[in-house]
């Protein structure tokens, strides 16, 4: 099935979405959860202390590391 959409002053056809609910998470047990965030946080610490030549090869910024870098530990 197709939707009619206008855009720019021209009509195209694009293919409909089909809505689903969410996919049902699994719970994660405490240890679990604690082991997620300490992982995040060497990560990110890591991606800091990178070069930019290893960004360069990420396909990261600066600016992206940064970002990343500062986000709290229980934020994905």
């Amino acid at each position: 099935m197709a939707t009619l959409v206008s855009g720019q002053g021209n009509l195209r056809l694009v293919p409909s979405i089909a809505l689903r609910p969410p996919r049902a998470r699994r719970a994660l047990s405490l240890v679990e959860r604690v082991e997620l965030w300490a992982q995040r946080r060497r990560e990110r610490r890591a991606l800091m202390q990178a070069p930019d030549m290893v960004l360069k090869d990420l396909g990261l910024s600066r600016a992206d590391a940064v970002r990343e870098a500062d986000k709290p530990f229980w934020r994905g």
